[in-house]
Order: structure tokens, then C-alpha cells, then sequence
């Protein structure tokens, strides 16, 4: 071999690197493709990686380049970051504007110019959407779609009204929930918290095997939680991308605890947020969502409290009011008695005045009847006739006085009657006054089941209403045989 035709590896690799550089020299292609191997140099602002083609069956590689990214470029990565919450790292999917260059060192790569944050978003939310179509379809009777909204089974169970025993699923490095604790346990309203952890492994997709069996590991504990939160802080959108996994949003739509979720996620709602009962932005929030729910229901107690004291202020007046008018009425009724039986007893006396009057007189008429009739009959006659009425007049007296006697007896009688059956002395003995329809009855046809009735007692007034009915014999009141 001709020592003139043979060249070293740097002869060979100038030549590769002239023809490549006449070939692409100020062209620029757009290309789409995973990253990989990708490694960063803080100091300098380099960044190494791969573009790497899959196969979309497969899953093989079916093209690989080495990727670098320094100046300008470093400077668009960065753009991307804070465009797309995306880190640029391994397993992203990209549309970059890259340059062919050869080293004759390092070979040949291609140099990332731009990178198109709105494609690595689409690739994103077109695959989130993929999987809510995917949950609708497979299981539309535990996850409904209306409107732009989700309904699922778990979103339709009751919170309880005090939500107080809590199973947190979370990182155990979390400060997202430290901070969910903080707030909770320095609630200003005292209120007490049953907090049981159960940690894993909180983003990336590859780990949502080991959350799920975590959220599996709450329902087979058995423990009546009232809720289950799962928290986690901010980070880049890929550390989100486990809660947009299929068998997570699943497990949380049909779980049978209400899921509350404090991901943090700023930008986008995760289809875990969307399954669950209730989302909220991050932890803090989260634990301050259960407070106002607390506090909610405490308020409503102490509202239904203070209805309970008005209207029972309000009744007790009402009541009262009543009770004083019934015991007016009583007492009137009671005089009005007395009064008419004092009249009574005055017209009985005028009546037995008149009658003994009457009697006396008819009596003096008698004897100066008989006087004047004897006086032309014998002594004797007239001797015999003084003794006859001088026997009758003590029994007439007598009658007199003993008819006078019954009949104050009998007055008597009557005022202890009307004392005895006056309703201020039945009350007091423990009888009740019955009244139905505003009126006192003892009638039993007045009364049927579900009637209102008012009840009155010595010093109380009831309302109630009438739920049976029987027959009484009546005699728990008659004295023992043989008294």
C-alpha cells in the first residue's frame, strides 16, 4: 500500500467534517424527538443529551444523534422550563430547531438552536385527553363528563359534617405537607385532627404503581376516614404526570371515601384533581378547604341554637300568657260562684224569714180565731183548747226551728260543694282541665287519634296531640269494698 494514500483518523474525520460542512453549512432543520442521556454543566451552561426516535408500536429505537445545547441555546432551554413547567431532562418529547455539526474529536451532533414549548405541551394534553376519553368511555357509570366538568362516584359522596379523621397520602419529605399539618393543628377555632400518614413516592409516572398501591392500602386499613387527602408541593409539570395516570384517576373516581387533593399543580388541573370529590391548589389550601367546612357546620349549630332559645323564649311567653288568662278566668268564674251562691243563700234566708213569718202570723190568727170563737163556750172548753194549742205550739216551734236547721245544713252543702268542685281545687288536687278546640270538655267523642288537645294543670299548660283512645272503667278512683 502506497504510503501517499493512506491518511490518519484526523485526516479522515477533517475530510468528513469539510464535505458535512459544505453540505450543511447555515441549514437548520426542525425535528421531533425523545431526549435522553441528558446531563447539564452548571458552570458552564452546557447541556449534553440524545435525540432518540421510537418506534410508536415498538417502543425500539429507531435513530439516535448525540444533542448538545450551549449560549443561546441554554438560554431557550430555559425559556422552555418557565413556558411549559417542563424540566428539560431524559423521556420529554420535543420539536427542536437544530444545526449538523462534526468534531473531529467528538463526532457528529446536532446543535439545539430553538425548542418549541407549545408542542412538548400539546404532546402532554393531547395524551391527558386521550386518558379522560379513555375513563369516560371504559366506565361511563362511575365517571360522567358534563359540560366541560367530570362527575364521578367519588365527587357524589357526602363529606360528613365535621371531617376530623384523616388518611394524608404523601410524600415523607413533603414540606407541602408540613405545611397541610401547620395549618390544621393551628387552626384558630381549636378544632382536633386524627391525622394517619400513608408516604410514597408522589411524581413521576413511572412510580404510580407504588401510589396506587398506597391509596389501595387506606381502603383495605378498614378505618372509617372521613376523608383522604393526597398532597403534594410544586415541581416541574413531568413530576405531575403521575396523577394524570389511568389507573389513578380510576382508583380515585370510584373510591368510597371522599378524596381531597392539595397537588400544587399551578397551571392545570390533573385528572386526579378532576376525579376526585374535592381539588384544590396546594396543601395549605387543602387543610384550610376542611377548616371552612368545620366551621361551616359550627355555625350552624350555633345558629340552630340560638333558634332553638328564641323560640322556645317565644313560647314560654306565649304560654305564660295563656296560663295567666286561664288562671283570670278561674279565678273570676270561682268568685262569680261564690257570689251567686252568697245571693242564693240570701234569697233562701229572705224566703225562710217570710215563711216563719207567715207561719207565726197564721198561727196568732188561728188562736184569736179560736179565742174569739170559744168565748161563749164553758170555762172548761175554753181550759181544754189553751192546753191542746199550748201542747202544739213547742212542736210547731220545733218544726220551725228544725226546717230552719236542714236548711242551713243544706247551704251549707253547697258553699263546701262549690268550694270542693271550684277548678282552682281540682287543680290543686292533681286533676287535669281538658280542652279541645279552645273549649273544656270531658266528652271522649271530642277526642280522635292525631286531634290537638290542651291540658291544664295546677301551674303548667300542655299541648298535645291525641295518638290512641280506649275505654275506661272508671273505677281507679272508688274506695276499697268494705270502707
Amino acid at each position: 500500500m502506497n504510503n501517499s494514500s493512506r491518511l490518519t483518523l484526523s485526516q479522515l474525520n477533517g475530510i468528513i467534517q469539510s464535505k458535512l460542512n459544505d453540505v450543511f453549512f447555515m441549514q437548520y432543520f426542525w425535528i421531533v424527538a425523545d431526549i435522553t442521556e441528558h446531563s447539564f454543566k452548571d458552570k458552564t451552561g452546557y447541556h449534553y443529551f440524545e435525540f432518540v426516535e421510537k418506534d410508536v408500536i415498538t417502543n425500539l429505537i429507531v435513530a439516535k444523534i448525540k444533542g448538545a445545547a450551549w449560549g443561546n441555546a441554554s438560554q431557550r432551554i430555559k425559556d422552555f422550563e418557565k413556558s411549559t413547567g417542563q424540566i428539560f431532562t431524559n423521556n420529554i418529547h420535543v420539536l427542536a430547531k437544530v444545526s449538523v455539526n462534526f468534531h473531529k474529536v467528538f463526532g457528529l451532533s446536532l446543535e439545539l438552536i430553538e425548542i418549541d414549548p407549545s408542542f412538548t405541551l400539546g404532546v402532554i394534553e393531547t395524551k391527558r385527553q386521550e386518558t379522560l376519553l379513555r375513563l369516560v368511555t371504559s366506565y361511563p357509570t362511575i365517571i360522567q363528563k358534563r359540560g366541560e366538568q367530570y362527575s364521578t362516584y367519588n365527587s357524589s359522596l357526602e363529606l360528613p359534617p365535621v371531617i376530623s379523621r384523616l388518611a394524608v397520602i404523601s410524600s415523607q419529605t413533603s414540606a407541602g405537607n408540613e405545611d397541610f399539618k401547620h395549618t390544621l393543628m393551628n387552626n384558630p377555632y381549636g378544632y382536633h385532627f386524627e391525622i394517619y400518614d400513608y408516604f410514597t413516592v408522589v411524581q413521576n409516572e413511572v412510580n404510580a404503581g407504588i401510589f396506587l398501591e398506597r391509596l389501595l392500602d387506606v381502603f383495605r386499613s378498614g378505618k372509617k376516614y372521613d376523608a383522604v387527602i393526597i398532597n403534594r408541593g410544586g415541581g416541574a409539570q413531568t413530576d405531575f404526570l403521575i396523577f394524570d395516570n389511568f389507573k389513578i384517576g380510576l382508583a380515585v373516581a370510584k373510591f368510597p371515601i371522599p378524596v381531597i387533593t392539595g397537588i400544587g399543580h399551578q397551571k392545570n388541573q390533573t385528572i386526579t384533581d378532576l376525579m376526585a370529590h374535592t381539588n384544590t391548589k396546594t396543601p395549605t389550601k387543602a387543610a384550610e378547604f376542611i377548616i371552612t367546612h368545620n366551621k361551616v357546620f359550627e355555625d350552624r349549630l350555633l345558629s340552630f341554637q340560638q333558634s332553638i332559645v328564641i323560640n322556645s323564649q317565644t313560647f314560654l311567653a306565649k304560654q305564660n300568657s295563656v296560663f295567666n288568662k286561664i288562671n283570670s278566668e278561674i279565678v273570676n268564674n270561682s268568685r262569680t260562684a261564690l257570689e251567686n251562691g252568697k245571693n242564693n243563700l240570701r234569697i233562701l234566708k229572705q224566703q225562710f224569714t217570710t215563711s216563719s213569718s207567715r207561719i207565726i202570723t197564721d198561727v196568732k190568727l188561728e188562736l184569736n180565731s179560736k179565742r174569739f170563737a170559744i168565748s161563749n163556750v164553758p170555762f172548761m172548753l175554753i181550759n181544754r183548747e189553751i192546753k191542746e194549742i199550748s201542747r202544739f205550739l213547742p212542736k210547731l216551734i220545733s218544726a220551725f226551728n228544725s226546717k230552719v236547721s236542714t236548711e242551713k245544713r243544706a247551704l251549707k252543702s253547697a258553699v263546701a260543694l262549690l268550694n270542693v268542685i271550684s277548678p282552682e281545687n281540682i287543680l290543686r288536687k292533681g286533676f287535669a282541665i281538658v280542652k279541645s278546640k279552645g273549649e273544656i270538655t270531658s266528652d271522649p267523642n271530642q277526642f280522635t287519634p292525631g286531634s290537638e288537645i290542651e291540658i291544664i294543670l295546677r301551674s303548667q299548660n300542655i299541648k298535645a296531640t291525641v295518638n290512641t283512645k280506649k275505654k275506661y272503667h272508671g273505677n281507679d278512683f272508688n274506695l276499697p269494698t268494705g270502707i
